[in-house]
């Protein structure tokens, strides 16, 4: 019995635009960001999906709502561990802000990749355990996604070494223990010229 789990990035905000780093901070999607989710959605509702589940802050929330308007699922469930890791002091600063201020690289506050790591995976088995069989649609954050594809991966990508894009999508499927990244990091548009 074949489980797939379609991982979306949330759309564009202004932290993001602007390079920002951004984590457990409650920021909207921008203009942008709306359109992102939409075009995510015009790619998806071609298909059929049981069940979106997202994080709660408000830029993947509200990714997940336009999403589920357009591919008919109504009911969102929400989990609080598809939070974007916490960057501790880090959160808001721009990337020359965050070497001026930790050189060492060590940020006080900041959840360490270790534990972003074994929270997003555990939350991806329980999705599996939970809804074997289902299709379904999950919204969350760069860096969270990025950790699950590099533990799928053995870190060949994934954190380190893939850039994530706002509104990219990422299609794992679960079959006999066994995980396939079937794609990730791919946007709509992406996607759409891959098939035409």
């Amino acid at each position: 019995m074949t489980t797939t789990i379609c991982i979306i990035r949330h759309g564009e905000t202004e932290w993001n635009a602007s390079g920002r780093l951004q984590g457990c901070e409650d920021i909207e999607i921008n203009d942008l960001g709306r359109k992102q989710a939409i075009q995510v959605a015009q790619y998806l509702k071609n298909e059929p999906w049981d069940i979106i589940i997202s994080s709660p802050l408000k830029r993947a929330l509200e990714t997940a709502q336009i999403i589920g308007r357009i591919v008919s699922v109504s009911d969102i469930l929400v989990w609080d561990r598809l939070k974007e890791r916490n960057y501790g002091e880090a959160a808001g600063l721009l990337p020359e802000e965050r070497h001026q201020r930790f050189p060492d690289g060590v940020v006080p506050g900041q959840e360490d990749f270790e534990s972003l790591r074994v929270r997003a995976y555990e939350a991806l088995c329980e999705m599996v355990r939970t809804y074997s069989g289902k299709k379904m649609l999950v919204v969350s954050h760069g860096a969270y996604t990025n950790s699950i594809l590099y533990t799928l991966s053995h870190g060949t990508f994934g954190s380190f070494k893939t850039r994530l894009k706002n509104g990219c999508i990422n299609l794992l499927q679960h079959n006999d223990q066994l995980w396939t990244v079937v794609f990730y990091n791919k946007t709509s548009d992406e996607l759409q010229n891959q098939t035409s």
